[in-house]
């Protein structure tokens, strides 16, 4: 069976046609971070930022009332380890909802909460893909002054080591690099030193976008768009090598990221610059965004098209979801031709879209 717990002729039906409802939700588990990243689009002066956090009780019920298309949920923050609920949120998911994996993005500052929370879910349920992506941006001290926690570096490089030394197939973390204004020149060496120096085997690397209060210093665009270009192609060269494993290589869910992940790489590189549109966006349609309070996005670029907070529908996600304003918001993205270079929405864009699939396809045999 393709999808374990979903019906595969809904979910094909949903990405294909009808394009109605999410096959993939992030989840802003919580805003609290303990890191303070130049980059990061979260205000944390903001004092209304903490407030508001779904309890435990809500995301049972929010997860109760979701479609049944839905095949993964991505766990985000702040640092979503922060929240020491995780493990409940995630059994949440899992006894409630068709999801058959969990990413989590984590500044990997917290090694024994991340390997007890993996190792729970495994034993609760071993059905289910689970992907730590942690963030590292820069070697050393210098990781730990960019997101100015002190020890950070080796932290991250343990949670990774921690979680892969379980050796469990539906078990992987990886090692997130995002290129920015403050390592943009040393990418390569950051890289190179992980793999060989650290034992980091498994690399994935991002193109910092412009989102919420930070803002890409315009005459640099260029710069880290060539960084980002030259790091691609080590990634995709190891890749092809067999030395960098991202994903689940038995699963069909870990094949076909591997295969969207080289798609999205080469849309990102056409689309930086010059924001070109390339395909339509399925943002508010196959995907969106759960924020820490309950506010719902199409996605975490588009903060001024809320489609409504969740306390305000009963903690009923399908009832939001179907409200006319998301009819609107959906209808607006098609007809504006939004398009960014956010790799979550990105995803989707490929999967969603016809003109995608012959590549997809040549990819996912690889």
């Amino acid at each position: 069976m393709m999808f374990r717990k979903a019906n595969s002729f809904k979910v094909i039906n949903n990405l294909t046609i009808n394009k109605s409802s999410p096959v993939s939700l992030v989840h802003f588990l919580t805003n609290r971070c303990n890191a303070r990243c130049s980059f990061c689009f979260i205000d944390f002066n903001d004092p209304k930022t903490f407030k508001g956090e779904l309890t435990i009780e809500e995301i049972n019920s929010l997860t109760k009332n979701m479609h049944d298309t839905l095949l993964n949920v991505n766990f985000t923050g702040g640092e979503p380890f922060a929240r020491k609920d995780i493990l409940e949120i995630a059994k949440c998911y899992i006894d409630n909802t068709t999801i058959q994996s969990i990413y989590i993005t984590t500044n990997g500052s917290l090694p024994e909460r991340a390997l007890n929370f993996v190792k729970k879910v495994n034993e609760y349920n071993a059905d289910i893909e689970l992907n730590l992506q942690i963030s590292i941006d820069a070697l050393g001290e210098q990781h730990d002054k960019i997101r100015k926690i002190k020890g950070l570096f080796d932290k991250a490089v343990e949670t990774y080591k921690l979680i892969n030394s379980l050796s469990i197939a539906n078990i992987n973390s990886s090692v997130n690099i995002t290129v920015t204004h403050e390592n943009y020149e040393n990418v390569d060496q950051i890289y190179d030193e992980l793999k060989n120096t650290h034992g980091v085997k498994n690399l994935k690397c991002i193109l910092v976008r412009d989102e919420g209060i930070y803002q890409t210093p315009d005459k640099l665009k260029k710069d880290l768009l060539n960084s980002y270009n030259n790091l691609v192609l080590k990634i995709n060269s190891d890749q092809n090598k067999k030395d960098n494993k991202n994903f689940n290589k038995n699963s069909i869910q870990g094949k076909i990221h591997r295969a969207k992940d080289k798609i999205s790489y080469k849309l990102v590189k056409e689309m930086y610059l010059e924001n070109s549109y390339l395909s339509p966006c399925h943002a508010s349609s196959l995907f969106g965004v759960i924020g820490a309070s309950g506010d719902v996005f199409p996605c975490e670029i588009l903060e001024d098209k809320k489609i409504g907070n969740l306390r305000d529908y009963n903690m009923n996600f399908k009832e939001l979801w179907k409200d006319d304003l998301n009819k609107k918001t959906k209808k607006w993205i098609l007809e504006s031709k939004c398009r960014c270079t956010y790799e979550c929405g990105l995803s989707f864009n490929i999967i969603g879209n016809y003109r995608y699939y012959p590549r997809l396809f040549l990819e996912f045999l690889k």
